[in-house]
């Protein structure tokens, strides 16, 4: 049986594993759980994480991804990509203002914060996974 693409990085050394299957999780939510073998579980963490993300841009506009707030560092655990949008809301002299910022300020940092958690379960999986196979 043809061993899929996921399963080739399990013979990585198990820190390099961890680690892998952390930054994959952070840079694309549900990367790490489709690492470690899930791509339903991925399909899943994917989805949900992006439609409230989006959702918070959609109603706060761009401009809610503002490096000088304190939500800036929850909405940057949803991806590197963050800041680049960030960078393109300065650049640009975005603004958003009153509630629909407010609304989109939260729905994007609860998307990032949820993204961690998804990020720590994913390695937590993963190391579970190497356990198993060390015992074998």
């Amino acid at each position: 049986m043809k061993e899929t693409s996921a399963g080739q990085f399990k013979k990585l050394p198990a820190v390099a594993y961890l680690f892998l299957v952390g930054v994959a999780g952070w840079w694309i939510p549900g990367m790490g759980h489709w690492l470690t073998g899930r791509p339903k579980r991925a399909a899943l963490i994917f989805f949900s994480i992006m439609f409230a993300f989006l959702l918070g841009i959609w109603l706060g506009s761009i401009a809610v991804i503002d490096a000088k707030t304190p939500w800036y560092w929850a909405q940057l655990l949803n991806s590197p990509a963050v800041a680049y949008l960030a960078h393109v809301s300065k650049v640009f002299g975005l603004e958003s203002y009153g509630k629909p910022r407010e609304i989109g300020e939260i729905y994007t940092g609860i998307a990032g914060m949820l993204n961690l958690l998804c990020v720590v379960n994913a390695v937590y999986l993963a190391h579970c996974d190497t356990i198993k196979e060390q015992n074998k």
